[in-house]
């Protein structure tokens, strides 16, 4: 397959490796709030989204959000309490935030269609979530909030990851690495 060179491969390792290293004192963190205040837990689900962002908007490929969640959670695996299901976890999302450009063939790589994925794919979250916790138990404005702050942190990381993705691109290291495009970002 051409577009699995060492290089991509390489540069797919490097983001979901860093991104894995972001997620180890994240993962701590959620495994405390997530089930004692899930209020607070909402506002860190974007943490696992800037990942596969990134790496979908560095590289432009099929398959480098999976690729890169896939290394974030093995990462993850030996240094948080999720062990295994960090794996799952990470690549759930890289499924989700990858499954915007599988619908297009890979073919748009405009910013929206980033913020479209990102944002559907935590609202779908952000209603299993709800039920898991139990937020139908508390206030209106605790659930409002909830869904905000989810949503929010979503944005926020898509935002931070095309933005990252963008510093990175002036660099000029993914000069031949990134499959031209007329409909580019």
């Amino acid at each position: 397959m051409k577009s699995l060179t060492t290089r991509f491969l390489m540069t797919c390792a490097a983001i979901g490796a860093a991104s894995g290293v972001l997620l180890v004192p994240v993962n701590h963190a959620s495994a405390i709030l997530a089930p004692t205040v899930p209020i607070v837990y909402a506002g860190l689900v974007g943490f696992w989204i800037l990942g596969p962002v990134l790496g979908l908007a560095v590289l432009r490929r099929p398959g480098a959000a999976l690729l890169t969640t896939l290394i974030a959670g093995l990462v993850n695996v030996p240094l948080t309490p999720f062990g295994p299901s960090a794996v799952v976890t990470t690549l759930m999302v890289g499924v989700a935030v990858e499954s915007g450009f599988a619908v297009t063939r890979y073919r748009v790589w405009k910013p929206w269609l980033f913020y479209v994925t990102t944002v559907l794919f935590t609202a779908v979250y952000a209603v299993v979530a709800y039920a898991s916790f139990d937020m139908g138990s508390t206030v209106v404005a605790v659930r409002v909030l909830f869904f905000v702050l989810m949503l929010a942190s979503a944005t926020l990381a898509t935002w931070a990851g095309l933005a990252l993705a963008k510093r990175v691109a002036k660099t000029g290291v993914t000069r031949g690495l990134v499959r031209p495009t007329s409909t580019g970002a």
